[in-house]
């Protein structure tokens, strides 16, 4: 059987050559067209007062 120390520098070994293999590979950036999102509809004035800021805001896709 062979020592500890053998087989740890072995897979030490092994993990290296897979992480240098990881940064070799070729890599393809493709340019995506930004998703359209259409501008909020406006409702007209609200009064603060009555209306707190919060809760959900439903965006049309």
């Amino acid at each position: 059987m062979l020592p500890d120390f053998i087989i740890y520098d072995e897979l030490k070994r092994q993990r290296e050559q897979r992480e240098r293999q990881r940064h070799q590979r070729p890599q393809l950036d493709l340019e995506l067209p930004l998703p359209y999102w259409p501008e909020r509809e406006f409702d007209g004035p609200k009064d603060e007062r009555d209306q707190p800021e919060r809760g959900v805001e439903i965006i049309k896709i």
